[in-house]
């Protein structure tokens, strides 16, 4: 039985560019003092971190220590010079926040932020093992072609850097360059877009700086470490909806779009879809995805999946969205995977913007309001 959440998003922006699927959804933050239903109680939500600049995908260490990526604010941004309308630059102003014995201080700070119609783009992704830290940043289709038309503070969209935390925080010039995404996408084009167009979202830790990373505007999932990058699965477009815009054709085909990546307890790849545009309602699925790269369906009738984590043998999902990216209302959920299936249970819904989650013991990790400047939060639901 699901529990409820309740925090309504205010409005939305959805777009599609170059093949690249961007939601701004915005609206208050979420509290553990919602509506709960379904016979949970409001102990089994609990808000552990608040304040957060547009909060994406995170990780759980040892001691229940949280990394947060924190795409950063687009408060104040100029024009990407040769890349389309629409596409600016944000300064340095993402960040890693760390959430160690209920105290959160920011761990990295000085990363680049991209801004497209609302949606801020820029640290997706962090891992850290010890005092080891890997931090994926995004780069959207503007940074993919014009990358090199910015600054040189611009350099680390679409790329891995790593670095070791000390009790100071670092900058993001005290990262180390390991992977260069969109290099490879501008060289390569996987999917054999009409542009190269990246923007990686979600990744994994292979090993010792190795990764397997999900490209959302490369509709791929790539091996990246620092001998270099490669495609280990290329996803397919989804099969023609409605197109719900009066110019164009009847029928448009959803990009993949691939959010994240975790590995399976059959060591096996799992990789979450959010689809793009027009984001139908049930279009997304979990592909599973064998080292050599044969990719199948794991579970289907998903619906905007930006984030997997495993629990023993049970997968979790979160829908930043349970219906399409185009109604007025905004609310996602953390799902139970069913596998095979096409119903799946939410453990906890009505959130607001939901992104990312990690699990640690009886306890999943879910950030939420995840396009909020400053009113961005995580909250701790317990799993039973």
């Amino acid at each position: 039985m699901s529990r409820n959440l309740r925090s309504k998003a205010a409005a939305a922006v959805a777009a599609a560019a170059m093949g690249l699927a961007l939601i701004a959804i915005t609206g208050p933050p979420a509290s553990a003092g919602g509506d709960h239903s379904g016979g949970g109680h409001d102990d089994d939500v609990v808000t552990v971190a608040t304040g957060l600049n547009n909060p994406r995908q995170l990780s759980v260490e040892r001691g229940h220590r949280l990394y947060i990526a924190e795409a950063g604010t687009n408060d104040s941004c100029e024009a990407v010079p040769d890349a389309p309308e629409g596409f600016e630059v944000c300064g340095l102003t993402g960040s890693v926040t760390e959430v160690r014995h209920g105290e959160q201080r920011r761990v990295v700070t000085e990363l680049p932020a991209l801004n497209f119609l609302g949606e801020v783009v820029g640290a997706s992704d962090v891992d850290v093992r010890w005092n080891r830290i890997a931090v994926l940043i995004g780069g959207a289709a503007a940074g993919t072609a014009a990358r090199d038309s910015l600054g040189d503070e611009y350099a680390a969209f679409g790329t891995i850097h790593t670095g070791r935390l000390h009790w100071t925080p670092l900058t993001g010039a005290d990262l180390r360059l390991v992977a260069d995404i969109n290099a490879f996408e501008v060289a390569e084009n996987p999917d054999d877009s009409e542009e190269p167009d990246s923007n990686a979202v979600g990744f994994v830790a292979r090993g010792d700086h190795r990764w397997a990373v999900a490209d959302a505007g490369g509709n791929t999932l790539l091996r990246a470490s620092g001998q270099g990058v490669g495609t280990i699965a290329v996803f397919p477009n989804g099969d023609p909806v409605p197109n719900p815009t009066p110019e164009g054709p009847r029928e448009i085909s959803p990009q993949a779009v691939p959010t994240d990546v975790t590995i399976g307890p059959d060591g096996a790849y799992y990789v979450s879809q959010l689809t793009g545009f027009p984001f139908p309602e049930g279009g997304s699925s979990i592909w599973r995805v064998t080292r050599d790269g044969a990719a199948t369906e794991y579970a289907t009738g998903l619906t905007m999946v930006t984030s997997l984590a495993w629990r023993g043998d049970t997968l979790y999902a979160v829908q930043i969205d349970d219906e399409d990216a185009l109604g007025e209302e905004r609310s996602g959920s953390l799902r139970e995977v069913t596998p095979g299936g096409s119903e799946h249970e939410a453990v906890v819904d009505d959130l607001s913007s939901p992104y990312g989650v990690a699990i640690r013991g009886h306890h999943a990790y879910v950030t939420v309001d995840s396009t909020s400047s400053g009113e961005g939060s995580v909250i701790r639901v317990d799993l039973h």
